[in-house]
């Protein structure tokens, strides 16, 4: 489950390769999350969708 301002490392598939990178939660409508980089637009990801593989709470908020 996914908290508002928390940062998860989001592994998705675009352009036909798997990447990932840091996003914040900013907000919850499952299946859709909206999430914040802070570098590039806030997108909006279907948890469901086949692009998204998994997500993984970002060593960032492991330290805290």
């Amino acid at each position: 489950m996914f908290e508002v301002g928390k940062r998860y490392e989001i592994h998705l598939i675009e352009g036909g390769n798997e990447g990932y990178s840091d996003w914040v939660v900013v907000s919850v409508d499952m299946p859709l999350i909206k999430i914040r980089n802070g570098i590039t637009p806030d997108r909006i990801v279907n948890t469901t969708s086949p692009m998204f593989v998994r997500a993984e709470l970002s060593p960032h908020n492991r330290q805290q």
